[in-house]
């Protein structure tokens, strides 16, 4: 893990695996869109840091997931708000300089109440550098210390006393061990009872073809736009080897949400870009339905998704 920490240190202060142009979301999917989430791109781009930048120039229209995800998760949380006469708490579990955080509680004007943790310096440094409100708090260390009696204990994360209504967790766990059944049982603990948790997952498949055919995809028609080939094949040789790296605590989909399944009790494919998968679950029927409803069709044009009719129950 100190080794990946460090390659990751790395790429936060632009030292290695730089983009040589800054990503922009497809036109196609803005005019697709709601008329409001032009403005929510604008603030969106604002808070984009040094890692966030070369994230968004790594997984094919990760850019316009995070768009359709955060403007769902702002009219979630004007439904949630009135029901609860409360404003929204939120977790992003390794959410780097929280650009996501950030953006979602300044477009809701501090309707949601965001918490990030990162390890990494660099992404502390970029989250003070372009924070604009009071909406959102990073904590500077690993994800296994965000425990209910630490957030009851620390004067700072009072908003986060009582759970969160949502968390969200960032192709995190793979960066640990396998063992998703004992991780997402941790992180349940945050969670409200009715609360939603998501997943962003890098998963193996049993067609092996197909698992290099994705990747093949993902570094020569989308990657090759933002890196030199050079670099790509850097990356491929020294962190994406399979049960090391960044791979070292990979799993297959069927693993993945089997684990799910063992702790909630709806689940659902919301986004499949290649080999980069996106779920959601809760206990609670409503919320996820509602949840749902709110949530637009993912946009992944071809040959990225495998997936046509999305979101599927598991």
């Amino acid at each position: 893990m100190t080794t990946t920490r460090n390659y990751l240190e790395q790429i936060g202060r632009l030292e290695i695996q730089v983009p040589n142009k800054v990503v922009e979301v497809d036109p196609n999917f803005l005019s697709q869109s709601d008329p409001d989430m032009s403005r929510y791109w604008s603030l969106f781009k604002e808070n984009v840091g040094r890692f966030s930048w070369h994230y968004h120039a790594t997984v094919p229209f990760i850019t316009e997931e995070s768009m359709r995800l955060g403007m769902t998760m702002c009219k979630f949380a004007e439904w949630l708000s009135v029901q609860r006469n409360d404003n929204i708490k939120y977790y992003e579990i390794s959410g780097a300089d929280a650009v996501h955080g950030r953006t979602m509680a300044e477009y809701s004007n501090g309707l949601i109440r965001t918490l990030t943790d990162s390890p990494d310096l660099a992404n502390k440094e970029d989250f003070y550098r372009l924070l604009k409100h009071n909406y959102s708090k990073l904590y500077h260390g690993s994800f296994v210390d965000i425990t209910p009696e630490y957030l009851a204990s620390e004067p700072e994360l009072e908003w986060f006393k009582d759970g969160f209504d949502i968390v969200h967790m960032w192709m995190t766990l793979q960066f640990y061990c396998s063992d998703r059944d004992t991780q997402i049982f941790y992180i349940k603990k945050v969670l409200k009872e009715d609360g939603i948790i998501l997943f962003k997952e890098k998963l193996l498949i049993p067609d092996q073809e197909q698992y290099q055919r994705n990747e093949d995809n993902k570094d020569k028609l989308f990657k090759s736009l933002y890196f030199s080939e050079e670099v790509i094949e850097s990356k491929r040789l020294n962190a994406l080897v399979k049960g090391k790296g960044l791979g070292v605590g990979q799993v297959d989909f069927e693993t993945c949400v089997t684990a799910i399944k063992k702790h909630f009790k709806f689940v659902y494919l919301i986004w499949n870009c290649g080999n980069f998968y996106e779920l959601a679950a809760s206990d609670n029927e409503l919320m996820i339905s509602k949840f749902l409803e709110i949530l637009p069709p993912p946009y992944m044009p071809d040959p990225f998704s495998t997936e046509k009719d999305l979101p599927r129950q598991l």
